[in-house]
Parts: C-alpha cells; sequence; structure tokens
C-alpha cells in the first residue's frame, strides 16, 4: 500500500507546471483550455462525508491544492506549495500545535488532514484559523494509505471541460456511467481488473450487442481468451484504446482507469456512429480521472461496511450471550435461524489460505446473496464464509437449499475454484452458535471427500446438511470423540500401519476395503484391482502378522472403526 501511495503521489506531482500558463495555488482556478487544480471545496465535494469533511476554511475555499503528502512531525519540513498534509498521529493538544500549523502555512500546505478518534479537536481548529489552513477531518475508520490514494486522486490537475461529472455523488458508478454516455454518446461500462462489472450506462436508446447483454446479465464480462487478451492491453496502455469487434459484437473504445500507477479498472464505450472523435476521447479522459475517485470512494466504503458486518456477525455465531441484541443490530427479526459455512476447496497451486482470497469469497458469497437471499447476513472466520438465513412462516428450507447451491455454483465460475458448503440445523438466535457447530462439521466432510476425490465438484453434492450426509456425519463425530478420549487410532491400526510403512504393504487397505465389501473376497479384488487369489493370500496372513481373528464379530467391528478412523 505504502508504495502505490506514493506511486499515486508522484504522479500527481508530475502533473504541476513550470511555465507561464502554471496554476498559482491559493488563486482561482485558471480559465484556460489546459489542466487546471481542484479548490478545496471542489476537493471536499470529491470526498464526501463518509470519506473526509472540510471543517476549516480560513485560507478561502477557492484556495487550490495540488498534492497530497505524509506529514512526518520528526523530519524536516519542506516546501510544498498548495498540498495536503496527512498529519497521521497528531495531537490535536498541546503548546507545539499552533507553531507546527505556523510552519505548514509557510511551507505552503493548503490544508491539514487528521482524525480525532472520539477526542476534542477545539485546539486543532483554533489554531488552524490562526494560521490561515484549512483542515479535514477524516473518518477514523478509513485507512491513512486510503485517504492518500482517495486524495491523490481527486486532486489529479483536470481539463476545463466544465463536464458535469464532478457533480456526481461520490461512489455513485451508475450516475457517472450514464453521464459519460449522454456526453460521448456511446453505451458505457465500468469493469474491475477481474472483469466483473460494476456499473452500466441505462440511457434509452443505446447501442447494445450480445457481448454487453451477456455481461449485464451476469455482471461479469464473458471468459474467452480474446478478451483476457484486450484486456491486457488496455491495462498496460495510457491512452484511449480501440478493441476491435469479435463475432456478435461492437467496435468499443477504452481507458484504463488508474491511481498511479495501480489499474483500479477500466471504462469502456460502445463507439457512437461518428467514431471516436478528439472530443470524445477528451471526455473519456477526463471521465476515467473521475472514475478513479469513486473506484476509490467505493472501495473505502466497501472495506468499511465489510469491517462493520463481519464485527457484528462474529458474536452472534461465536458467543453464547448478547446473540439477539446482535441479532437485532443485523436487522434479523426472526427468531429461529440456520448458519451455512462456505469455504474454497484448496487445491494445488492455489492460495485458499490466503486473506485475499477470503475476502473475495465472502464479497463475491455477500453480493450473491442480495439477489438469492436477500434476508441473510454474511460472515467471515478463518477463512470461512457463513451464512446467516433467518427463518420464517413464509421460509422453506428446501428454497433455501436450492439457493444457497445457485451462489455456490456463481462463485465457482467467478472464483474459478471449487466451492463448497454445509448447512447446519435451525436453531433459535440464542443458539445460533450450535447451528454453526452444525454447518462446519458437514463443510468438514465435504472438503475431507473433495481432498479424496471422492466428491464430483461440479455437482450438486457440494451442497450437503445433516439429513443428506446421514450416518456418514454421525460416524465422523463418534470418531472424533475417540480419538480425543485416546481410543482411537487403536492397536490394531497402529500395528498395521506401521508395518505396512515398514514393508511396503498394503495391508491397510486391503482390510479396510474387505470389511466394506462385506467380508467378500471377489468383491474386494475388483475394488482394488488385484487378482482375488493375492486378497486371499493377504487375508489368510493377517491373524499370524497381527493376532487379528477376521471371524470374530466384535473384532472385525473394532478393526473396521480403527482403520475407517484414518478416513476422518
Amino acid at each position: 500500500m505504502e508504495n502505490q501511495t506514493k506511486d499515486a503521489v508522484e504522479t500527481v506531482k508530475n502533473y504541476q507546471v513550470h511555465d507561464d500558463d502554471a496554476v498559482i495555488p491559493g488563486a482561482s482556478p485558471s480559465s484556460n483550455d489546459g489542466y487546471r487544480l481542484s479548490t478545496l471545496t471542489e476537493l471536499a465535494d470529491a470526498l464526501g462525508p463518509g470519506i473526509a469533511s472540510l471543517v476549516e476554511v480560513s485560507g478561502g475555499d477557492r484556495q487550490t491544492v495540488s498534492s497530497v503528502v505524509f506529514y512526518d512531525r520528526s523530519a524536516p519540513l519542506a516546501s510544498a506549495p498548495g498540498a495536503i498534509a496527512l498529519a497521521i498521529g497528531l495531537p490535536l493538544t498541546g503548546e507545539s500545535l499552533s507553531t507546527r500549523l505556523e510552519e505548514l502555512k509557510q511551507a505552503g500546505y493548503a490544508a491539514l488532514v487528521y482524525k480525532t478518534h472520539g477526542a476534542p479537536d477545539a485546539q486543532l481548529r483554533q489554531a488552524a484559523r490562526s494560521a490561515g489552513i484549512a483542515l479535514f477531518r477524516a473518518v477514523d475508520v478509513v485507512p491513512w494509505g486510503q485517504l492518500a490514494q482517495i486524495i491523490g486522486a481527486a486532486t489529479v490537475p483536470r481539463g476545463n471541460s466544465r463536464l458535469p461529472l464532478a457533480d456526481i455523488r461520490p461512489g455513485d458508478l451508475f450516475e457517472l456511467a450514464d453521464a459519460v454516455a449522454s456526453l460521448a454518446g456511446g453505451a458505457v461500462a465500468v469493469v474491475d481488473p477481474d472483469q466483473n462489472v460494476l456499473a452500466y450506462s441505462t440511457l434509452p436508446g443505446q447501442p447494445i450487442d450480445d457481448t454487453r447483454r451477456r455481461s449485464i446479465l451476469q455482471l461479469h464480462v464473458p471468459h474467452t481468451e480474446q478478451n483476457d487478451q484486450d484486456y491486457r492491453r488496455v491495462h498496460a496502455s495510457h491512452e484511449v484504446v480501440t478493441v476491435a469487434p469479435q463475432e456478435h459484437s461492437l467496435t468499443r473504445s477504452v481507458v484504463a482507469i488508474r491511481a498511479g500507477l495501480v489499474v483500479l479498472g477500466s471504462l469502456w464505450i460502445i463507439e457512437p456512429d461518428g467514431g471516436i472523435t478528439p472530443d470524445v476521447a477528451r471526455v473519456l479522459d477526463e471521465a476515467a480521472k473521475v472514475a478513479a475517485l469513486h473506484l476509490l470512494h467505493r472501495r473505502t466504503t466497501q472495506d468499511s461496511s465489510r469491517a462493520r458486518q463481519i464485527e457484528l456477525v462474529t458474536p452472534l455465531l461465536f458467543q453464547s450471550g448478547g446473540a439477539e441484541l446482535v441479532a437485532v443490530q443485523l436487522g434479523i427479526a426472526a427468531e429461529h435461524a440456520r448458519v451455512v459455512a462456505v469455504a474454497v476447496c484448496a487445491t494445488e497451486g492455489t492460495a485458499a489460505d490466503t486473506l485475499q482470497s477470503s475476502l473475495l469469497l465472502f464479497d463475491t458469497v455477500r453480493i450473491a446473496c442480495t439477489v438469492w437471499l436477500p434476508d441473510a447476513v454474511c460472515g467471515l472466520a478463518d477463512n470461512v464464509v457463513y451464512i446467516v438465513l433467518p427463518q420464517s412462516s413464509s421460509s422453506s428450507q428446501a428454497f433455501q437449499r436450492e439457493a444457497v447451491l445457485r451462489i455456490v455454483h456463481h462463485t465457482r465460475r467467478l472464483m474459478s475454484r471449487a466451492v463448497l458448503a454445509g448447512l447446519g440445523s435451525v436453531k433459535p438466535i440464542a443458539a445460533l452458535a450450535s447451528s454453526r457447530v452444525d454447518a462446519e462439521s458437514v463443510l468438514a466432510v465435504l472438503l475431507k471427500d473433495a481432498d479424496d476425490q471422492r466428491l464430483r465438484l461440479d455437482s450438486d453434492d457440494i451442497v450437503a446438511d445433516l439429513h443428506s450426509l446421514g450416518p456418514r456425519l454421525q460416524l465422523r463425530q463418534i470418531v472424533t470423540e475417540l480419538r480425543a478420549s485416546g481410543h482411537l487410532p487403536g492397536e490394531f491400526a497402529l500395528q498395521i500401519n506401521d508395518y505396512d510403512s515398514r514393508r511396503n504393504t498394503a495391508f491397510g487397505q486391503t482390510l479396510r476395503t474387505y470389511l466394506d465389501c462385506k467380508g467378500n473376497a471377489i468383491e474386494t479384488a475388483t475394488a482394488l484391482g488385484l487378482h482375488a487369489n493375492t486378497v486371499r493370500y493377504r487375508l489368510s496372513r493377517v491373524e499370524e502378522l497381527f493376532g487379528i481373528r477376521l471371524e470374530d464379530p466384535e473384532t472385525r467391528l473394532l478393526l473396521w472403526l480403527q482403520l475407517r478412523a484414518s478416513l476422518y
């Protein structure tokens, strides 16, 4: 994040000109046809109160801002005309506060961004008024790194095109898409680097082709090798790129959306009848700069919302007390609910246990739930996504299972990884932790089956509950309890496993398969791909080697349980 922020800051600085047409910080915006800097008021409008609020404007709200800089109190203060200082950890009181602000003002800084974390800021505001420096009070939950990116994007000089793009509410990508489509005369879409459609224009009479229709329906660009190549080309370019039409598609022009050197997404337009004129190209270039701010704003808002939801759902699932109050905060009105545990099936070469993968799974499942299970709430813990499904008289458990199945298949397509889901039992809100344990038990069986390649990952069996697993889950629970008490794996299994390990034999597998086949040597040989005489020979040596009498039913039951325990 630090390197990305530095890149964003450097890119902003590179826009500053040094000739006779330069915009002087503190002066009114230029009215020529070149680039101009944003004013404090424009910056405040771009950020919005959900990011930071302009609380002091002693120097005048028409003062322009040029860049964003991290303010280090212990380092020498460099001259930075028109800069915004991010005051990380700045005390809000103290004898030296006025001196620090005076130094910032003398060095040319236009404003200071600070956080209160609940502390009073009256002394800081008074010192800012005396020094004549503006103050932005940032929302506490927004990370400093993201603040730097957002302010950096907002202070990138813009053309004097008088476009209405700056008036769009922060984060409203659909409104932005409509504004660009109206100005440029073509159908517009905003897409993230993973080819997810974030927004699209909805103006009447827009041209549409099969690619746009499918992308809007799926909220994802159809996956083809050509599309992947086009996106790589767009992300590598700093100019407007023309994408040649494919079968059943129209010509498109695209521009990457960046914050510094970081690609945030891309803005696509189906070329109007007149093609991409210089004016249209200028609109796209301007729109990409504005879109960067909106994407950063959207990302920050989503991160804050996601963190808040995870924070609320966690005690509902893992704590015994206060669940009813948490349910009210989450908007759950039902008295009963059930929990679904969802996880990515780890495969070789994937990073299913990374934080990034877990957050991607969480976001994908949560968005899908808004479509198929709008009453559900989602949580995340230890790489498992939890879905809390309120139960009411109008809800059907069968319907919910089908909805979860759709969500899991949808998530699998988007992530290109196998996804599994275990459904817990219906419990009162106060006992929802018990439903979570049930769901985790079901999920554990599915993950084990997938690891042993006993589960088709493209089938409907990737979603299961207590009923569908039946005795297998009960047996797993028995094995778990016996293993915890020290009764498993047991003497027979230990002997056999040790012998197989030392002699490179397969008595364990042969005996387990023989017992699964109800003591039928021919079926055992078929299952193992061996000759029946080979199986009979191995069985004849069992009592001699291990002291196991296979004709005794209790011995067979104990041996079967010990050998089966290795599968759980």
